[in-house]
């Protein structure tokens, strides 16, 4: 129930940040909107720690590892995201984006020595399958005359950061014990820094668009797609592991477009539905295996 609690709250949050970033988009640079987001999100985390009691004194062989989570998956996958959108529809970044349940089965056992089952393998096939027929007509948009190539290339990056950071995320849990919430918060605070470094030495200019739209959507971002969306996601990393928790990233841009659906006037198609139901067999198929660590220590118990 808590894995699904976790898995459910990670994918609603994530897909609805979707339309507060369109939102949040305009007269402040996406780079420096990075910034403030990170900012806030970070400062929350913080305060929420120290109202709850909980120490934020770690050695130096641990902040290394918070500053590499900061990099991965709250700075750089962040900045290129931001790229990558500018030059590709958002429908063909999650496309891309899909891809990581792919890149943390590899990088789970190229670096954690995780072992993944046939039917997650089968699963993520099937889920990324579906996650292209969903967004088949934007994926003839690619085009070598244009900025395209560049912005996969973008996307792939960002997406290859995004694995790196979850696999950091499970190796501080898991083989370092390091508790989950403190250890977010350092690396909301080191990615906010190293924005704020990328955003300085690029001569981007602070501006804040003071509007109640941006405002809304900012806090938004932080305090849900931020600071408790990653909280959650980190917490089912340390539970089921990053092979099965990146299957997050092929079920939120569904729930993006079904709330698009409602304020978008998004049109349905054929390819969407069959797709939508490829995802669903595919994520179900994969989330209800058991990796062979798991299959060896039951027939243990």
């Amino acid at each position: 129930m808590q894995v699904f609690l976790l898995f459910s709250a990670t994918v609603l949050i994530w897909g609805s940040t979707w339309i507060a970033v369109k939102l949040h988009l305009g007269v402040v640079d996406p780079s420096v909107s990075a910034f403030y987001r990170n900012a806030i999100a970070a400062l929350v985390m913080f305060l929420w720690c120290r109202g709850k009691g909980l120490s934020l004194r770690f050695p130096l062989r641990d902040h290394c590892s918070f500053l590499l989570l900061g990099f991965f998956l709250f700075s750089g996958n962040y900045y290129l995201v931001y790229q990558a959108t500018g030059m590709l529809t958002s429908g063909l970044v999650a496309v891309v984006f899909s891809t990581i349940v792919f890149i943390n089965i590899f990088t789970a056992r190229i670096i954690l020595g995780n072992k993944t089952s046939l039917p997650a393998l089968l699963g993520a096939l099937i889920g990324v399958a579906g996650i292209a027929l969903v967004f088949s007509a934007e994926l003839t948009g690619i085009s070598l005359a244009n900025n395209s190539v560049r912005g996969l290339s973008l996307a792939l990056l960002a997406t290859f950061l995004a694995s790196m950071g979850s696999i950091t995320a499970t190796w501080m849990s898991t083989r370092r014990q390091l508790p989950v919430v403190q250890y977010n918060a350092w690396g909301m605070f080191y990615g906010c820094a190293l924005l704020f470094l990328v955003a300085l030495f690029s001569g981007k200019t602070f501006h804040y668009e003071y509007t109640l739209q941006y405002s809304a959507a900012l806090i938004y971002l932080a305090v849900f797609g931020t600071a408790l969306g990653f909280g959650f996601y980190l917490r089912l990393l340390e539970l089921i592991g990053p092979d099965k928790g990146g299957y997050t990233f092929l079920i939120f841009p569904i729930v993006a477009l079904l709330i698009s659906t409602v304020f978008e006037d998004y049109q349905w198609t054929l390819h969407a539905f069959i797709g939508l139901g490829l995802i669903a067999a595919g994520s179900m198929l994969a989330l209800r295996s058991k990796t062979p660590a798991q299959t060896s220590r039951s027939s243990e118990d």
